[in-house]
């Protein structure tokens, strides 16, 4: 038996049935290994979790915009309404961004995978994560079916910057680098602003990292949806409105193959990893409502 399949027997013997009662990772470790002993890492343990909370079907919730687990219910399944609110703090021009980079990529057929949208940006992991799909069809009901295996795909870490001024640009250059290294390819979104063009385009030649830039200034930002509504668009709909605004390329990323051992360490990118493998064994893209890292 796997430690999947151990957790999903274990954790609802465990686990509070209340948000308010939740317990933090540490606790829950704890627990689990009054159970299973030391067979499993804290980091094994803790990439499981994080995964798990991704999936609607177990049994592992985790407390919207805190700290702490505890036993899903059927209204606990995540969504990225969760990510891209409608309330004054989840609809900043940061989140309409960010909504504008989900459309971006998987209007183009990507898998996308989501990290939360915090006022600090990490250099840990990348903004979101696009993943490219072995081959494939779509099916009757618009669910896309792969015909490939998990050794195929290929992921692209993707962070979203604002080029307020060189420094900035300088700066989220040097994010996308940092946060894109296990990655097959990383690439900087670059929102209009006061960019060295020059000096980016020889960073890029010497690091591989990609540049687009999508002409979308605070006035345009403004002028848009709710970041919700633009993630809630259709597909027509949201090229439509990516069309609207001017996009360029300084440079594309350098393809390298994936330092596996080194996503794997880090548990923000060891859950995109397993998502999307356990996405490529059931041969089915899971929907949206799965793809929102809250770790």
């Amino acid at each position: 038996m796997g430690l999947r399949e151990k957790l999903d027997n274990i954790l609802p013997t465990i686990l509070p049935d209340k948000a308010e009662n939740a317990i933090k990772g540490k606790e829950l470790i704890a627990r689990v290994r009054a159970v299973l002993g030391d067979a499993y890492s804290d980091h094994s343990l803790r990439s499981q979790f994080s995964f798990m909370v991704l999936d609607a079907a177990s049994c592992l919730a985790r407390v919207e915009n805190g700290q702490g687990y505890y036993l899903r219910s059927e209204g606990d399944a995540p969504s990225l309404q969760n990510v891209f609110g409608g309330s004054a703090e989840g609809d900043t021009m940061l989140h309409r961004a960010m909504a504008l980079a989900v459309r971006l990529y998987d209007t183009a057929g990507q898998g996308v995978f989501v990290y939360p949208v915090n006022d600090e940006e990490s250099w840990g992991h990348p903004d979101l994560v696009a993943v490219q799909w072995p081959a494939g069809a779509w099916d009757a009901e618009g669910a896309y079916i792969m015909e490939g295996d998990a050794e195929e795909l290929a992921f692209r870490a993707i962070c979203v910057g604002f080029a307020d001024d060189e420094e900035s640009c300088r700066q989220a250059f040097f994010r996308a680098l940092a946060c894109g290294q296990w990655a097959q390819e990383s690439e900087l979104l670059l929102l209009p602003g006061a960019a060295n063009e020059d000096e980016l385009t020889d960073l890029a030649a010497r690091y591989g990292v990609g540049i687009r830039c999508l002409d979308a200034d605070a006035p345009a930002l403004e002028a848009m949806p709710r970041a919700d509504e633009i993630f809630r668009l259709s597909t027509d709909e949201a090229r439509t409105l990516l069309a609207s605004l001017p996009q360029s390329t300084l440079a594309r990323p350098r393809h390298r193959q994936l330092a596996e051992k080194a996503a794997a360490a880090m548990p923000d990118t060891a859950v995109v990893l397993q998502w999307a493998r356990g996405c490529a064994d059931r041969g089915r893209v899971e929907a949206y409502e799965h793809r929102v890292a809250v770790n």
